[in-house]
């Protein structure tokens, strides 16, 4: 079915699966202030995979039910700093790098959406309600530092690479509500999202000590309160031809509340802000099979990454039970 003559919601005994694939690249941060910082100058760089899987099942015409989760691979490389001291007879360089990486799935988000329970025709409205179930941890993996080049007593080349999972750590309550407007082949979509921890968490960070080339770790519990989020999208779609729909999307994402625990004091985390520009198109190619395409462009932001990025979204629907 085009996007202009689509609900927000499966039919029922509708069954949707969408996988999606994410790649990343991030050239600028910007700073409190709202400037852009360029990444490159300061020799860091980082590259951000992104797999998403989602299951939707439509109870009746007007509910649904759904699951989904996802996959990321992120790593963010510094720049190098080396050290270096001499004396009358012997001059001696430490090279430190550091690559702090993030992998493994995400936690399990259930949830159910309940619309209008009317034909759509032009007007339509959706409200959803769901958890994030912690099936991912929120922690720092013990690190896999090593010692490299050693071309003397003291230089060398010491390699930091610190590791954290994908998580939340606690249960996370999301709601979200969408309305769309379609005249004839366009369509005005916006949606809000917000996001909220259910508690505090208790995790785990290592402490590390290098002793004559050799690294000592040790763990130490602290407590966390994860940020509220909050997204907005507005996105005008244009159907072109019944299998073709070409949309533009602004995204916003704000953090703002939570905190962390250091040394057991509790340091406010820090808000952010992303504006992000995204043009999308839609291509239908077959009955039970579409791909969505989009182009991530930031526009401006506060505390956050700036990345430019492609992601790529295969989704399979059909009709379960039909006779």
């Amino acid at each position: 079915m085009p996007y202009n003559m689509r609900p927000l919601s499966l039919y029922r005994s509708q069954v949707q699966i969408d996988a999606g694939y994410k790649f990343a690249i991030r050239t600028h941060r910007y700073d409190s202030g709202g400037n852009s910082l360029l990444l490159r100058k300061s020799g860091t760089g980082s590259v951000y995979h992104y797999y998403y899987f989602d299951l939707r099942y439509g109870i009746a015409d007007f509910l649904e039910f759904g699951a989904q989760t996802n996959f990321i691979r992120h790593g963010v490389r510094s720049e190098s700093e080396t050290y270096v001291t001499a004396s009358l007879t012997t001059s001696d360089q430490i090279t430190v790098t550091k690559i702090n990486e993030v992998k493994g799935f995400g936690d399990i988000l259930f949830s159910a959406t309940l619309r209008l329970p009317v034909q759509y025709k032009w007007f339509d409205l959706s409200a959803t309600g769901g958890i994030y179930v912690p099936s991912a941890e929120y922690r720092q993996e013990k690190p896999a530092h090593t010692i490299t080049n050693i071309t003397s007593a003291n230089s060398y080349t010491v390699n930091l690479h610190y590791n954290y999972t994908n998580g939340f750590g606690v249960l996370v309550y999301l709601i979200e509500s969408q309305v769309k407007f379609t005249f004839g082949k366009y369509s005005l979509h916006a949606g809000f999202t917000f996001r909220t921890p259910a508690k505090e968490g208790t995790s785990i960070r290592w402490e590390e000590n290098l002793t004559e080339k050799q690294f000592f770790y040790y763990d130490k519990s602290y407590k966390y309160l994860l940020s509220d989020a909050f997204i907005a999208d507005l996105s005008l779609h244009y159907q072109a031809t019944g299998w073709f729909d070409i949309f533009v999307n602004t995204n916003l994402q704000k953090t703002s509340g939570g905190w962390t625990e250091f040394w057991g004091n509790k340091y406010r985390n820090r808000e952010t802000e992303l504006v992000t520009l995204e043009p999308c198109f839609e291509l239908q190619i077959s009955p039970s099979l579409r791909v969505c395409q989009t182009a991530g462009f930031p526009l401006k932001g506060k505390n956050a990454d700036a990345p430019f990025y492609l992601f790529t979204t295969v989704r399979f629907s059909n009709f379960l039970f039909v006779r």
